[in-house]
């Protein structure tokens, strides 16, 4: 199972469970945070519930991949913020992440990603982590960016929701790169 992180006081990553429905449902449910992804916010608690029971199951019976899912909580209450996600495919770790429109600009996004790389990172056979971004979320690409991602590929077409079509950029972070970035900040 994955661990809890407390890498910034004000944010922590905690392993989601099927019983925070309630509590993120709410900030799930603001539309504004959809705009650049093709999905809606959930219909009830009760579904999202569901989802989530499916989602800390860890992964598909076939071991091929393995889901890890944290909610991102922030404060002196620990309030939910948001989550992140990270599946990891062999060496790969896809990651995503959602920060409730409540807490954007806040830095919650920058420190949650980053509690999620070290999470992933800490399994020695993770190499690469990446992410997909819609390329009209500057927030995103930033906040990729300012982690050390570099822009790798720009996929054209790459999906139709809200009645248009959507171009993404896919981004790397190389572990190597990573660590040698921590360990400059930490200096």
């Amino acid at each position: 199972m994955a661990q809890k992180r407390h890498l910034n006081n004000n944010i922590s990553l905690v392993p989601l469970r099927p019983e925070d429905a309630v509590e993120m449902f709410p900030g799930l449910s603001d539309a504004k945070a959809y705009e650049f992804i093709p999905d809606t916010p959930p219909d009830t608690p009760e579904t999202l519930r569901e989802r989530y029971q499916m989602l800390v199951s860890g992964g598909p019976p076939d071991a091929h991949e393995i889901w890890l899912n944290w909610v991102i909580r922030y404060g002196s209450n620990k309030v939910a913020a948001g989550y992140t996600q990270a599946t990891i495919t062999g060496k790969d770790a896809l990651i995503g992440y959602h920060v409730f429109p409540a807490f954007w600009r806040k830095g919650i996004g920058s420190g949650a990603v980053t509690q999620t790389l070290e999470n992933i990172f800490d399994r020695k056979d993770v190499t690469t982590a990446r992410a997909f971004v819609d390329t009209r979320n500057t927030g995103s690409i930033l906040l990729l960016e300012k982690l050390g991602f570099f822009r790798a590929n720009t996929l054209e077409n790459a999906d139709f929701f809200k009645g248009q079509q959507s171009n993404e950029y896919e981004y790397i972070l190389k572990k190597e790169i990573y660590l040698c970035h921590r360990h400059q900040k930490n200096l």
